[in-house]
């Protein structure tokens, strides 16, 4: 963990003090990964790779995405059940670097995020931070946008014995209400590629922070007993299932396969 900025010094010794990280004020050759805090940027830095990712809402790809990736005509957008006219509310239990979450809330979903990594989590949380300054970004806020650091087999348990809030392990002012979601997004980090070159820095980055999923089978029955309507898992289109148990249907794009298991059929809002 690395501070360069004045301004974000108490935020950066919490953040070390709560995940038991070391800080420091330059780079250090000891670590592969360092965290790095900026005045207005957080951002992640790889020795291995010799880059740094960070996360943005306003600009760059995700921006792309959200003007010509389709609308509710994409995919995942009909995964989920927004094809059918309906905008169901959305909890991301794998959000990673949080694109599709954020694709899902620019077509009007409510969406919470379950990121278990606190490195990504202060990722994700700095992009809102930053993308709450702008205009644009509003009306996905005024909808609900909302981030949670925990493991998302843990927070379902938890929602099912409790049903009533989800207090942020990051934040104890953070109390956010549990709402039984309409539908369910799993996205397990995908098997690694035999040539690494072919797969993305940002996605190398992520697989070496997550390592391999190994509950993600267990994530999938326990979000069928939470769900209301549908549990949606994105796999690589020629992928096997996640478990033994059969979807009841799957819609596929050129590298992307999902696949849907319906609980209660989607319908429009009144």
């Amino acid at each position: 963990m690395i501070c360069f900025s004045k301004l974000r010094q108490l935020q950066a010794k919490q953040f070390c003090e709560l995940n038991d990280y070391p800080l420091f004020n330059k780079k250090n050759d000891h670590y592969e990964m360092q965290l790095m805090f900026h005045d207005d940027l957080i951002e992640l830095y790889d020795r291995q790779l010799n880059t740094a990712i960070s996360i943005d809402f306003i600009k760059g790809p995700l921006a792309h995405r959200r003007q010509f990736g389709g609308g509710r005509g994409q995919a995942i957008a009909k995964a989920v059940g927004l094809k059918s006219g309906a905008t169901p509310t959305v909890l991301d239990t794998t959000a990673g670097l949080a694109g599709d979450a954020f694709v899902l809330a620019a077509l009007g979903c409510h969406v919470t995020l379950i990121e278990r990594s606190p490195v990504i989590f202060a990722l994700i949380e700095n992009a809102i931070e930053r993308a709450s300054l702008s205009e644009s970004f509003q009306p996905i806020l005024q909808r609900g946008f909302h981030l949670i650091n925990c493991d998302a087999n843990d927070y379902i348990i938890s929602a099912l014995t409790s049903k009533s809030t989800h207090v942020d392990g990051n934040d104890n002012r953070n109390i956010i209400p549990v709402m039984t979601p309409d539908v369910i997004y799993i996205d397990p980090m995908y098997p690694e590629r035999k040539k690494s070159a072919l797969v993305k820095k940002d996605m190398q980055i992520l697989q070496r922070l997550h390592g391999q999923d190994d509950n993600t089978a267990e994530l999938l029955e326990n979000a069928l007993l939470f769900a209301k309507k549908r549990v949606v898992v994105k796999r690589p289109v020629n992928a096997e299932t996640i478990s033994q148990r059969i979807p009841s249907t799957f819609i596929k794009s050129k590298k992307t396969r999902y696949d849907i298991y319906t609980l209660e059929k989607m319908t429009s809002l009144s």
